[in-house]
């Protein structure tokens, strides 16, 4: 995945995901649903900003999270809700070997800071 530093004490992760086709009305409701025990996982591991964009044309996930530099994100496998929510969202997600296709994306730009 591609990181960088973005302060002190957060950096950013994105990600490309491929939706199945057909799964894009089922992805969204379940994220309008997103369980509370999830969000909660997120912002416990270090999480504080995680925003999900689709281009509907292809099908494509956009994947952006901010997180602090000292998260625990590595440790989602083992937490119980985490596993749920993968297994609930893998019909939705292009998956190879039971894992969800991810696609690291490079930066090419960010606005400069004032």
């Amino acid at each position: 995945m591609n990181e960088a530093s973005i302060s002190p004490q957060t950096e950013t992760l994105a990600f490309a995901l491929h939706l199945k086709p057909g799964a894009a009305e089922e992805y969204r409701r379940r994220h309008d649903e997103i369980w509370p025990e999830l969000v909660d996982l997120q912002r416990r591991s270090g999480i504080v900003r995680y925003e999900i964009h689709l281009h509907e044309p292809t099908g494509l996930l956009f994947a952006h999270i901010e997180r602090r530099v000292d998260h625990r994100m590595d440790r989602f496998p083992d937490s119980e809700v985490w596993r749920r929510w993968q297994q609930h969202m893998s019909g939705l997600i292009e998956q190879r070997d039971g894992i969800p296709v991810r696609d690291p994306l490079v930066r090419v730009f960010r606005m400069p800071a004032d």
